[in-house]
């Protein structure tokens, strides 16, 4: 009996070794496409390619999971902001004017390989925004990068 039990367990060692080796390995985030900005001057995007609409993407370090609840809670503490969708790597944002409640849409994008996290920023309608979207997210950038007290 005691023969018949090593072979046994051996094989059962030899098949479930692989698939716990990999379930340690993290794999990294799918990155989530962005919308295109139109030709308005009522949006910014980290993935524009023209002047007017371009803004550099944050950058961080550390791990993925960090930047994302460091940038969640910088936009939790942004008034008039709701937060639509909060999945692993991505974030979708509504922000609302104080006095006619108009709708800005932005959505963040983490791509943990490079370290950035790309965005698209703006106006659910209309067509300029007085630079209120850029404005935006360089406040959300400043916040980000301040360093943690």
């Amino acid at each position: 009996m005691r023969f018949m039990l090593v072979p046994f367990v051996s094989f059962v060692l030899a098949s479930t070794g692989p698939s716990l080796a990999t379930e340690t390995v993290k794999e990294p985030l799918p990155v989530k496409a962005l919308p295109v900005c139109s030709s308005h001057p009522n949006c910014v995007s980290s993935l524009a390619t023209d002047k007017a609409h371009r803004m550099p993407p944050f950058r961080f370090t550390g791990p993925v999971e960090a930047a994302h609840e460091r940038l969640l809670g910088i936009i939790r503490l942004m008034p008039r902001s709701e937060i639509v969708k909060d999945e692993p790597g991505y974030l979708a944002v509504i922000f609302r004017s104080k006095v006619f409640g108009f709708v800005d849409e932005a959505e963040f994008a983490f791509d943990e390989k490079s370290g950035e996290i790309n965005f698209h920023s703006g106006a659910r309608s209309g067509y300029y925004d007085f630079g209120v979207n850029r404005s935006r997210i360089e406040r959300i950038r400043e916040s980000f990068m301040e360093p943690k007290i």
